[in-house]
């Protein structure tokens, strides 16, 4: 995320160590160079997820850290000590590669962000730069990751795979060409069929968009159309789902995203399997009714889109900037493991396809940041056979990629993915 100017590297961006860090801060050459690096590490601390991390001999969370930052900032850069100053170092760093603090394993230092950074490196290489050797020096290092990923994104597409076990996140790749979003599957075939009738001979884009103009005119939104392909997706024997939740924004307040931080303002809705036993994951749940599994994952799903909200739209060191945690698909496992919101959904594994929306807000096209349209996919067994797999990722895109379509052709028919929404529950 951070701006740093081509041609010769000043001494901040030539930084490597913790020493020559400090130094380079120390000798800033105006307040609001200052403040940009303050502002570049900080950012880190407010996107990154839940994450336990070593610092000073002990395991810090984030807001231990960030509390730790906030102390430094007030101090004269001469008198951090080397891990303060190592911390510093570890926080530009990872805002200069738009990577997170979850990233790291165990410890927060700046061998540890070598690491990922070295890793990350090798994955992007691979693709777009076979042969190449990474930069030796770790801003640079930083740097050549945040430019190699826009040319992996041309042509794949990134996950993160997150373990809550394991308390960190991994990435991986696939190519774009091996997920098939051209055909519809035979249960999203079946749907449309079911719902508007026998489909013309067109391509899938197509059929949806057609199956969204009917939903609008008749019904006056496109509800009817998302609920199909959900249903579809529960059906699915790739992804064999225990439910499906789609978020995205209604559609009445494209023009001013900044606003959507009511509940109002998104449509997000679940789908379970049929036949499913909520009985067999009371433990789990701390409960068995459907009714109240429904208002959780609506709930969590509200706050998470509402807090993307503020801080991509709003005020803040966050506003306009990219940020891995969400804007990318997800491969998930024991997220239940450790944390109570995770396990109150039934969240043991599973998958989420992200993606942006397009718009035309004052007669020029606009496109809302990554997660704003959110898919996922859940399976609420701890048997390990059946633990969601990168291989089956891809569906889960698939599904992604058509209610995309569907939403955007429902914006650009000037309506709304609801017309009925409920009164807000939260």
């Amino acid at each position: 995320m951070t701006s740093l100017s081509s041609g010769p590297a000043s001494p901040l961006e030539a930084a490597d160590t913790a020493e020559e860090f400090r130094a380079a801060v120390a000798a800033a050459p105006d307040e609001h160079c200052l403040a940009g690096v303050f502002e570049a590490c900080l950012r880190p601390l407010v996107y990154s997820r839940h994450h336990w991390l070593l610092h000073k001999g002990e395991y810090r969370v984030r807001a231990d850290l960030r509390a730790s930052f906030e102390a430094l900032r007030l101090r004269d850069p001469l008198a951090w000590d080397d891990e303060e100053a190592d911390l510093m170092l570890c926080l530009f760093a990872l805002d200069t590669a738009s990577t997170g603090l979850d990233d790291l394993v165990e410890r927060v230092d700046s061998a540890a962000v070598r690491d990922v950074l070295h890793a990350r490196h090798a994955l992007y290489a691979g693709l777009v730069a076979p042969g190449e050797q990474p930069p030796a020096t770790l801003l640079a290092l930083a740097r050549r990751v945040e430019r190699l990923r826009p040319l992996v994104q041309e042509t794949h597409e990134l996950f993160s795979v997150i373990d809550g076990r394991a308390w960190f996140r991994t990435e991986g790749a696939m190519a774009r060409e091996d997920i098939d979003t051209e055909h519809l599957t035979p249960d999203v075939e079946e749907v449309l069929a079911e719902v508007f009738g026998a489909p013309a001979a067109r391509t899938a884009h197509d059929r949806l968009r057609a199956a969204t103009r009917t939903a609008v005119e008749t019904d006056g939104d496109s509800c009817s159309v998302v609920r199909a392909v959900m249903r579809a997706a529960l059906a699915d024997p790739v992804l064999r789902a225990d439910h499906v939740t789609l978020t995205c924004p209604m559609g009445d307040l494209l023009d001013r995203p900044e606003e959507m931080t009511t509940s109002g303002a998104f449509f997000t809705e679940t789908q379970l399997r049929d036949g499913i036993e909520l009985a067999d994951h009371a433990e789990q749940l701390g409960h068995e009714s459907a009714e109240q599994l429904h208002r959780t994952i609506r709930a969590r799903m509200l706050k998470l889109k509402r807090g993307a909200i503020r801080s991509l739209y709003g005020p803040g060191c966050l506003q306009g900037q990219f940020v891995e945690k969400h804007g990318g698909h997800m491969l998930f496992r024991n997220e239940d493991a450790h944390y109570r919101g995770h396990r109150s959904i039934g969240c043991s594994s599973g998958g989420r396809a992200s993606f942006a929306l397009r718009h035309t807000a004052d007669g020029a096209e606009r496109t809302m940041t990554p997660m704003i349209g959110d898919f996922r996919v859940v399976r609420m067994s701890h048997d390990e056979a059946l633990t969601f797999t990168a291989d089956e990722l891809p569906q889960v895109i698939r599904y992604g990629e058509w209610l995309r379509v569907v939403v955007e052709e429902t914006y650009r028919l000037g309506a709304v993915v609801r017309a009925d929404a409920p009164a807000p529950a939260v």
